[in-house]
């Protein structure tokens, strides 16, 4: 295989296969280091005291900066180019709100250990400031998360491997144009998961991959009530005075995208029957196969 730019550019150009030697997934795992966006600012004025509206206007603008580069990390993604152009941006529509959250999750568990929500350098959530959000129960919510990110002691290698299977958790109930090949792209992330947990440790493989996919399923029901939120307070800020601004693209999907996910249109592909957090999970279970249904 070429080494350099020319093997980045061959496993952007092909899905991952199941039968890809340990190189090729180092190859695929420099990647995934290599797209990773860089951590952004939210912009927020400390200088102001802190209020709901100002809070959350800062949070939108960071989830603005933070689309931009979801978008050209998805599309850096191995694989996601072959997608039906149209399928690509539904998957991004769609996943923005997981992938956000799980990195955020991330971020507060390597900066802060899941004390606070680390939503970017210039803008940290200590409990004071949830509460002074007005979404004090979803950041509790997204902290929790974090802290499972902790007990876990997830590494950035398993990290990547989930937040790049994310994009592919929430599809239309009807269906992708290019359906069948994503499924294939997703299985052959899972893959991708499946290995990295297998080379990287000696024992409770399956343990450990029960976990990792019961952290991914954890994050739906979360994301759902972010999106209730968000539109809700969407809605509010055309009607009353709330002093809570959308950027343009944010706005587009909250009030385009966000209102099919809420009615059913779309929905979460799981990979276990029920959602529990994997510290509440039996410690010996096994591992279920995704439910693609």
């Amino acid at each position: 295989m070429a080494s350099g730019s020319g093997s980045v550019e061959l496993i952007q150009n092909q899905s991952p296969k199941p039968g890809l030697t340990f190189h090729s997934q180092l190859v695929f795992l420099s990647i995934l280091e290599s797209i990773e966006p860089e951590v952004v600012n939210a912009g927020h004025d400390h200088g102001q005291p802190d209020s709901a509206a100002a809070l959350l206007t800062s949070l939108n603008e960071l989830g603005e900066r933070q689309l931009v580069k979801v978008v050209k990390w998805a599309k850096g993604l191995p694989g996601f180019r072959n997608l039906h152009v149209d399928d690509q941006m539904t998957m991004i529509q769609h996943a923005w709100m997981a992938v956000m959250v799980f990195a955020l999750g991330w971020r507060s568990y390597k900066n802060v250990n899941a004390r606070m929500l680390y939503f970017a350098p210039d803008l940290v959530f200590n409990d004071r400031r949830m509460h002074i959000s007005s979404m004090y129960e979803h950041c509790q919510q997204m902290k929790h998360l974090s802290q499972e990110f902790v007990l876990l002691q997830v590494t950035q290698e398993e990290f990547l491997c989930m937040k790049a299977l994310l994009l592919f958790s929430i599809i239309p109930v009807e269906g992708l144009k290019s359906q069948k090949y994503f499924d294939e792209l997703r299985l052959s992330y899972i893959n991708e998961l499946d290995r990295l947990i297998n080379y990287g440790r000696n024992s409770n493989c399956a343990q450990r991959f029960y976990q990792l996919t019961r952290l991914m399923d954890s994050l739906q029901p979360i994301v759902r009530k972010l999106h209730q939120f968000t539109f809700d307070l969407f809605v509010q800020a055309q009607s009353l005075p709330t002093k809570v601004s959308f950027p343009e693209m944010i706005a587009e999907i909250i009030s385009v995208q966000v209102p099919k996910i809420l009615a059913g249109l779309a929905k979460p592909i799981l990979f276990h029957k029920t959602v529990t957090p994997p510290s509440l999970a039996p410690r010996l279970a096994m591992p279920t196969q995704p439910d693609l249904a």
